[in-house]
């Protein structure tokens, strides 16, 4: 007696015979090396980047408390101050609405250093901190230059 299976079995039961022969061709290879004597290694090692970069937590979530001063103009340097930025490494972005911008500071967990944006105009914008953990934002009035 058959029996027909579906396309998704199918392709579970593709799956795990590719997965079995793939253990036993690399068992199969380190048994072959061990009978001549040969010690098995690792084929590469992760580059010293990789084993040195920093933790970024998903779950410390940044808080903007306050960005000084509220009153900003183009070119102006700004503080913004909070909680939860995490390391410097795992901080991603700071923006003014839509447009972000290149010259900003880490100074640590609770401080972002930031210049406003020459061009932007007048009136009530966001400000949008991005770190590893999610978004924070907070409000200022932009002024003529």
């Amino acid at each position: 007696m058959t029996k027909n299976i579906s396309y998704g079995e199918a392709r579970i039961y593709l799956g795990v015979v590719a997965g079995l022969l793939g253990i036993l061709l690399c068992t199969g290879e380190v048994a072959a090396a061990e009978k001549k004597g040969a010690s098995v290694k690792p084929k590469s090692t992760p580059p010293r980047a990789i084993a040195t970069a920093p933790v970024c937590s998903p779950d410390l979530h940044p808080k903007i408390a306050k960005v000084a001063p509220d009153h900003v103009k183009p070119g102006m340097k700004i503080a913004i101050k909070g909680n939860n930025f995490g390391k410097k490494e795992c901080f991603k972005d700071v923006s003014f609405g839509s447009t972000s911008i290149k010259k900003f500071k880490v100074v640590d967990d609770t401080l972002v250093e930031a210049t406003v944006p020459a061009k932007l105009k007048p009136g009530m914008m966001k400000v949008h901190v991005q770190t590893a953990g999610g978004t924070a934002d907070n409000t200022v009035l932009v002024e003529a230059k």
